[in-house]
């Protein structure tokens, strides 16, 4: 990812206690933030859980270009009490098991685990001035062979800040469109659009009040002089038209995953393509929980390929059909880091982008 000059800060917080809250329909998981920039699946802790804060800190945090490195003194509590290294890792329970996101014994009765930022459930937001990697440090304490533990679970906040204009190596999902020099920005009109359709999606439909559980159906499209190819790189859905407020929900990432079609229930898949120049995609109307708000608003980062175009880990729109991934445009194979992190090539094609907003839709439940 580019921002020009490096300069890294660190973040470290403890968390003690904060409310659960999801998004209406079937959203179980996915990438959502609340009003704090803290997910919503996080646990909440009882008072005593993590390191007292009242004494010097005993995990610390350092950032690099590429990784965050995390400290844990084996005193985890100050309470005399050694924690294992086992028993400590970033992310949660899927990367658990996860060498690289476990701790390890670095002698002097620390530990350490070193994870590149994008790795072990590391999540990406920005600010007007801040790229933000944050994760989570957690303690499991193991059960004895009777079953028993004298440790509470426990989770510490962790994060990288660094300014936007420095340059930092990432591969991590939800970052900003980064291009190369030979990218084109559409200048006054945009060449690109983001509108609602029919069901039949013969027309360009008007309407913007729908229920729970209806269909959205959804067109991309440029239309600018030259034959190019669009691809939508991410979407992500807000209660306002910021797309960096909060609360927010990705449902497009990883340069094309449409990963809400992951979600139980979930109707969201791309359509095949009818013309190289558009793109349509349906999505299963939601809200967010816990707020009174009915308006919801879609920011996409669009972008346009000349003719000549193959499909790549970044050039892709790719569908979670009977759990397998596809990709609309053949060549599945491009499709299968979605689970993982789809990484960027050095130099990128000649393309022109830009970020369009849809909105505001307003969302209803069904009587």
């Amino acid at each position: 990812m580019v921002f020009a000059g490096y300069s890294a800060s660190l973040a470290l917080l403890i968390l003690f206690a904060f409310g659960v809250a999801d998004a209406i329909r079937t959203l179980k998981e996915g990438p959502m933030i609340d009003e704090e920039g803290r997910e919503y699946k996080s646990a909440p802790l009882a008072e005593n859980s993590g390191p007292k804060s009242s004494d010097r800190s005993t995990v610390r945090v350092q950032c690099t270009e590429v990784s965050m490195i995390v400290f844990i003194q084996a005193d985890f509590f100050k309470t005399g009490r050694h924690v294992s290294p086992e028993e400590l890792f970033l992310g949660d329970d899927k990367h658990s098991k996860n060498s690289r996101c476990q701790a390890v014994d670095a002698g002097n009765d620390e530990y350490v685990i070193e994870a590149e930022l994008h790795e072990c459930g590391s999540k990406l937001s920005i600010s007007d001035d801040d790229v933000i990697y944050s994760n989570k440090l957690i303690y499991m304490p193991a059960f004895s062979h009777h079953g028993i533990t004298r440790m509470t679970e426990a989770v510490v906040p962790v994060a990288c800040h660094y300014k936007r204009t420095h340059i930092v190596s990432s591969n991590a999902q939800h970052q900003p469109l980064t291009f190369s020099k030979r990218a084109k920005f559409s200048a006054g009109n945009s060449a690109f659009s983001l509108k609602l359709m029919t069901d039949d999606w013969s027309r360009e439909m008007f309407s913007s009040t729908f229920h729970l559980g209806d269909l959205l159906h959804l067109e991309a499209s440029y239309t600018g002089p030259d034959q190019r190819r669009v691809f939508i790189d991410s979407c992500v859905a807000t209660l306002t038209p910021d797309p960096t407020s909060v609360p927010r929900y990705y449902f497009i990432e990883n340069h094309g995953c449409l990963t809400d079609a992951k979600e139980g229930g979930s109707k969201a898949r791309f359509q095949p393509r009818s013309r190289a120049n558009s793109l349509q995609f349906q999505l299963d109307a939601f809200l967010f929980r816990n707020d009174l708000r009915n308006t919801v608003f879609l920011t996409c980062e669009l972008k346009a390929i000349p003719k000549i175009w193959r499909n790549s880990l970044i050039n892709k729109a790719c569908n979670y059909i009977h759990s397998r991934w596809n990709n609309v445009d053949g060549n599945d194979g491009v499709c299968q880091c979605c689970d993982g992190f789809c990484h960027k090539r050095p130099h990128m094609d000649d393309m022109i982008c830009d970020i369009v907003t849809l909105g505001p839709l307003k969302i209803f439940p069904r009587k």
